[in-house]
């Protein structure tokens, strides 16, 4: 705030010493953190809890081996007791099982990481802040060897309380590998159920929803017609084309010697162009309407263009005419507005012949004649609704380099080797950038939201990959070490159909409870996704109803393989299971 107010001190001054150059220009600060991140901030952070949760799922996974093994393991612990083998000496002995095995698999993460890293940066849009920053470095390898370490030993204690203190008597009476069937351990690997459940709602309703906002936002009429569209963008150096009029006289032959090419006559020049090229913002004001208070503006973007230009981007006229030939440098001065211009600045009522004063120092603000109004352009964003536009004719208001557009059938390669051959024969010496067509500018323009939907998309997928399989493996133990329980129930008559019955209906109020709870976490979570989503509330049903639907199926599935095979144990093999 102190560095603001004095920038806003100076910008005064300096306005008061050069009115014509300095007058209503202002100075923002805007801390370096905030510059370099841009608005990737959110994604981040919401990329970094969806790895936590991944990294959770897989844990718990872990942690429920661990408790099966442990109880398998039961007859052996207790002869270790009865050899005077102490609890604290067993835990040891499990932590240290565990921390290896997250060092093995932590080892291997990396090796897979250095691979993942660089093709994952390659996926990364242009505009992302740091990219060449990304790599596995020392940090990185501390954070993987601490985190895996602090994986094993937090998810390897509870086992290894489970397994520490056994009743050594009923241990060592049991027959080995059915033992230790008590209630603790059964609750504990339930718990883990609902929590992979519960972590798995909350990372595919974050990805559901992303999925369906970036459909959404794809969908979006920017406001003209990118299909063969191309753009390429010709820069003049100003040590040799110095003046306005060298500037004129450029485009126009440019225009002229592109448009006599075959398949290249709808052609024009702006600047800049929509989504492409940024935007340039100026205040301005109109005749008549009372000047604006101190620290406050009516600002629109601003484009110049050849009189082509709306007829080659199938941008609408609404009212009055577009640009001419005519509109060059000596005659009035004139403009277009969007229909957002006119719909904000001039409601109930008709801005054609109105005047408006807007432009650049060191001239200053020039006053112009409102010709016509166009249809609005998203020019920022496809995120963000089209704002105010005002278009001017470039003869009347030429930059030292142009943006030209084609709506062309040649291929982009044909389309981009004509243009260039048509710059060379006016100025062998002048370079032809950023040419690309305009259906690829709009990707690139979704570029981020596209990369954060994808990565969090492969983690809902391999959230959900992983909740299948710890619930397989729970039921399948479950069944296995029932296996004398379903051997008795079918020898006294139980149908097989109520055994199945049975077993899916204890798993199936397990996952009820982890998607109870998944859905008071994914309503929290989409707090937090809401300034990422672009049309889609965070509480969509939709998105809900359909991942709710999704998770109850493949646990149904996880659920339903090792309950039929369990319902086909013959009774008098099961009777001498033990």
């Amino acid at each position: 705030m102190r560095a603001q107010a004095e920038m806003d001190a100076i910008a005064a001054r300096l306005a008061k010493e050069w009115p014509a150059e300095d007058s209503g220009w202002t100075i923002g600060v805007v801390p370096l953190q905030k510059e370099v991140a841009g608005n990737v901030k959110t994604a981040l952070l919401v990329l970094l809890g969806s790895v936590g949760t991944v990294l959770l799922i897989a844990c718990v996974n872990i942690a429920n081996l661990f408790l099966t093994r442990a109880t398998t393991r039961a007859r052996e612990m207790g002869i270790r007791v009865a050899l005077g083998a102490g609890r604290n000496r067993i835990v040891r002995q499990l932590l240290t099982e565990s921390v290896v095995l997250g060092l093995v698999g932590g080892t291997l993460g990396v090796f897979l990481a250095y691979g993942g890293v660089r093709e994952l940066s390659s996926l990364l849009p242009s505009g992302f802040p740091r990219v060449q920053d990304i790599r596995i470095d020392g940090w990185v390898l501390g954070f993987a060897l601490l985190l895996s370490i602090g994986a094993g030993v937090v998810f390897g204690v509870a086992p290894g309380f489970f397994a520490g203190g056994p009743d050594v008597q009923a241990s060592l009476k049991e027959g080995s590998g059915h033992t230790g069937k008590g209630g603790g351990q059964r609750r504990a690997r339930n718990l883990l159920v609902v929590a992979e459940v519960a972590l798995a709602m909350v990372l595919l309703v974050a990805a559901g929803l992303l999925i369906r906002s970036f459909a959404t936002l794809t969908s979006v009429n920017p406001g003209f017609d990118a299909d063969h569209l191309l753009k390429a963008e010709v820069s003049l150096p100003q040590f040799e084309y110095s003046t306005p009029q060298q500037w004129t006289a450029f485009s126009n032959e440019l225009l002229t010697r592109i448009q006599a090419e075959p398949g290249m006559q709808n052609s024009a020049i702006a600047v800049p162009l929509p989504l492409a090229d940024g935007t340039v913002n100026l205040g301005f004001e109109i005749e008549g309407n009372p000047v604006v208070r101190p620290g406050t503006s009516r600002t629109a973007d601003y484009v110049a263009v050849s009189p082509g230009y709306f007829r080659v981007m199938q941008i609408p006229l609404l009212r009055g005419r577009l640009f001419s030939e005519q509109d060059a440098m000596p005659a009035p001065r004139v403009t277009l507005i969007s229909e957002a211009l006119a719909r904000l600045y001039f409601p109930n009522q008709d801005p054609i012949g109105k005047r408006m004063s807007f432009g650049f120092p060191p001239k200053g603000k020039t006053w112009r004649e409102i010709v016509g109004i166009v249809g609005d352009v998203r020019d920022v964003s496809l995120h963000q609704e089209p704002g105010p536009m005002m278009y001017v004719p470039f003869a009347q208001a030429p930059f030292w380099g142009a943006v030209v557009v084609a709506r062309t059938t040649l291929s982009t390669s044909s389309a981009a080797n004509t243009i260039r051959q048509d710059v060379r024969s006016i100025d062998k010496d002048l370079p032809v950038t950023d040419i690309e067509s305009m259906i690829d500018a709009l990707s690139a323009s979704v570029a981020q939201p596209r990369f954060g939907m994808f990565l969090l998309s492969l983690f809902g997928a391999l959230a959900l990959i992983l909740a299948a399989a710890g619930i397989f493996g729970v039921i399948s133990y479950s069944v296995s070490s029932r296996t004398r329980e379903v051997g008795i129930r079918v020898a006294l008559g139980a149908a097989r159909g109520k055994i199945l019955q049975l077993i899916l209906s204890e798993s199936a109020k397990l996952v009820l409870l982890g998607l109870a709870l998944g859905i008071g976490g994914a309503l929290t979570l989409g707090r937090f996704l809401e300034s990422l989503l672009f049309e889609v509330r965070p509480t969509d049903p939709l998105t809900f109803a359909a991942v709710v639907i999704l998770l109850a199926l493949v646990t149904l599935v996880a659920t339903y393989v090792p309950a039929r095979r369990g319902m086909r144990v013959d009774p008098m093999v099961a009777l001498r299971h033990e």
